[in-house]
């Protein structure tokens, strides 16, 4: 198999996943809402998010379905590297597509119905601009597509105790984290707190600045996927009866 055609074959399987999903979206976030709307007979607005569900939709594909996407590729002659640039442009691609969605849907205005992105609502990181929009989102949805690729990837790996290890060192971070500032000093929790405000884009004027948090995801998203060239270069197909 071609790069090319595992690239084809890749997409059609996440817009056949979008798909679905923006069906099951439309139902459940504009149908159901306007149903209830017109039974009760509010005039109150209705709220929907469009945001928060293709970005933890995005990451759970990926997450269950990319050990069964390498084995079909190695079976298929294609190379490790290949897979993991398949898998690259896979999700670059799905993630500006469903940004460009996300902005789309959340344009729409229906009476006593708000449908909006919640992360780009004055709530969060709110932007006249659209362009800064489109990074934030895409940046968001990539982010959390690598993370359920690679969780994926140490899922079809790991098995039995050393599954159970990787878990509970994955839970022990955030607590050592937590235990480490506590531990570090009023000083050093200072200068912590204000980085993390900055990377986060969180502004003197008690603003989010969008741009902040979109060059700290893409550089996480970019360490992400440095750990999973890395796992895929080192990934065996897992036999049933192994």
């Amino acid at each position: 198999m071609k790069y090319e055609t595992a690239v084809k074959y890749t997409l059609i399987k996440k817009e056949i996943s979008l798909g679905i999903f923006f069906i099951w979206w439309f139902f459940m976030g504009i149908v159901l809402p306007m149903i209830g709307i017109l039974i009760s007979g509010t005039t109150e607005t209705i709220s929907t998010d469009i945001s928060f569900p293709v970005v933890i939709f995005s990451a759970i594909v990926l997450a269950i379905g990319s050990g069964e996407d390498f084995k079909f590729f190695i079976q298929n002659g294609l190379s490790r590297t290949n897979i993991f640039l398949v898998n690259l442009t896979s999700i670059l691609l799905t993630s500006f597509v469903s940004s460009v969605l996300v902005l789309l849907v959340s344009s729409i205005s229906i009476k006593n119905l708000d449908v909006s992105a919640i992360v780009m609502s004055n709530e969060f990181y709110t932007n006249n601009n659209l362009a800064l929009n489109l990074l934030l989102m895409f940046t968001i949805i990539v982010f959390f597509s690598a993370m359920g690729l690679l969780v994926g990837t140490l899922n079809d790996m790991l098995t039995g105790i050393k599954k159970i290890i990787a878990l509970l060192l994955a839970m022990s971070i955030p607590t050592l984290i937590v235990i480490a500032i506590q531990l570090s000093g009023k000083v050093v929790q200072k200068h912590i707190v204000e980085f993390l405000k900055y990377i986060l884009g969180y502004s003197n004027k008690d603003m989010l600045v969008s741009t902040h948090l979109s060059i700290t995801l893409l550089i996480l998203t970019g360490l992400i996927f440095i750990i999973i060239f890395i796992l895929t270069k080192n990934h065996e197909i897992r036999r049933k009866n192994a």
